[in-house]
């Protein structure tokens, strides 16, 4: 498996200018245009702030799963959890 190779976290939401997401260095994560209303464009770039802690606790969920639950259904949670992380970092599974 790969090393995630996005801008580290933490990521957060700009309140200077809504919508925005910035790294800790200052640099531009994300711009989220208010295409469907100002409670959206604020979901969105509060969604994005959060990737990096969504994908690390996803990355530790299939970590420590694959260790205690290795059933058929637990499996399937697996499989999907490596999809997403796959998908984060820009690769087909």
């Amino acid at each position: 498996m790969s090393e995630a190779k996005f801008t580290p976290g933490p990521w957060r939401v700009r309140f200077g200018n809504i919508g925005h997401v910035m790294a800790e260095n200052g640099a531009l994560v994300a711009k989220c245009q208010r295409l469907t209303g100002l409670c959206n464009l604020l979901a969105n770039a509060h969604l994005i702030a959060a990737a990096p802690e969504l994908y690390e606790a996803l990355q530790r969920l299939v970590n420590v799963s694959a260790e205690i639950a290795p059933e058929a259904q637990a499996a399937d949670v697996i499989t999907s959890a490596r999809a997403a992380l796959a998908k984060a970092r820009g690769e087909t599974l």
